[in-house]
């Protein structure tokens, strides 16, 4: 300890202890705003290592040049930034945080710059995934509307009292599906929101997909599910994992158009990661559709995707780490394949 007119004043060697083992990201830059420090916390939230950070620029890692030259406009200046910021993590993935950004002044001249952050990537995940939730399901319940008006109309027309009675169970079964689709939305926006607060975590994969299968027989008892004794698996993720995977396993059964539909489960585990395969011998989904059916893209006149299940599937994905896609199956239908980092 160290004695001053402040009172007691730690030395050098603690303070930089201080700032290394701190919770929250943070860095230190030079005039010039290279990077001189980074602590362990900022090193995870970005996926480096120390040695491919120190010496760049800290221009490398943004991932938004507005803010990145709004912060540097407030430092030359002597001030503080504070607000949001994007950030590029080293596999080009964008992290998004609030903090603030301080001019390292000693002796009245500025000796370089120091950021501390709070990692609000799930939050923001979550904000986007909602905008676009919102966004399928306005399209998808203005189609669904469409399509009962048609009924209504056709009943209207109809020749006889038989054939309008059976156009009109027709509507009311579109109805049923409008209030099914809702409350579908209503729960997985609910999933959605509880995500961004939650830490990702080892979860045994295995263990999550039988105890998901088991409910999803139960919920399509005429559809035929095959697979065998899944190997022991633990991954990253949470408790949105089995929500995920249920979307999945729903989607291969609903847009079905066989008698019967027959859904096969696989996982193939690997060195750095885990591979779950749910295959299935509908109609398959073109080229053209597999980013669609995600949200990914903009739905127009002439493309549609399969409903709001797949989209919430790729945003717990995503937000594991993992990512979702789809292939051809043979001899027909597809096979939805979910990579996740093994823990």
């Amino acid at each position: 300890m160290k004695w001053s007119s402040d009172g007691y004043r730690l030395d050098g060697d603690i303070y930089r202890e201080a700032f290394r083992s701190a919770d929250a990201p943070a860095l230190i830059t030079d005039p010039n705003f290279v990077i001189r420090d980074v602590n362990a916390a900022g090193l995870t939230f970005l996926g480096h290592e120390f040695g491919e950070l120190v010496g760049r620029s800290a221009a490398d890692i943004s991932g938004d040049d507005r803010i990145y030259e709004d912060i540097v406009d407030h430092l030359v200046r002597g001030e503080t930034w504070t607000g949001r910021f994007v950030a590029r993590t080293s596999e080009g993935n964008k992290v998004y945080g609030r903090g603030s950004a301080a001019p390292l002044v000693v002796d009245d001249d500025v000796e370089g710059a120091v950021a501390v952050f709070v990692d609000t990537t799930k939050q923001q995940q979550y904000e986007n995934a909602s905008e676009v939730l919102n966004r399928l399901l306005r399209h998808d319940l203005r189609n669904e509307l469409n399509v009962m008006y048609g009924h209504i109309q056709r009943a209207q027309s109809a020749s006889s009292q038989a054939d309008a009675a059976e156009i009109l169970d027709s509507a009311q079964e579109k109805v049923l599906q409008i209030v099914h689709k809702t409350e579908r939305a209503r729960d997985l926006r609910e999933l959605l929101e509880r995500s961004y607060t939650a830490s990702n975590r080892p979860v045994r994969l295995d263990i999550v997909l039988n105890n998901t299968l088991v409910e999803v027989m139960q919920e399509f008892p005429d559809a035929e599910f095959r697979f065998g004794v899944f190997p022991e698996a633990v991954v990253r993720a949470d408790d949105l994992l089995s929500a995920a995977v249920e979307a999945v396993l729903e989607n291969a059964v609903v847009h079905n158009d066989t008698d019967e539909a027959e859904v096969t489960v696989a996982v193939d585990v690997r060195e750095d990661d885990v591979v779950l395969e749910v295959g299935d011998d509908g109609p398959g989904v073109s080229p053209a559709q597999r980013d669609l059916i995600f949200g990914r893209e903009e739905y127009d006149q002439l493309h549609h995707g399969t409903g709001i299940s797949l989209f919430f599937a790729d945003s717990v994905f995503d937000s594991y780490g993992g990512d979702i896609w789809v292939e051809d199956n043979d001899p027909r239908g597809a096979v939805f394949k979910m990579r996740l980092e093994r823990s």
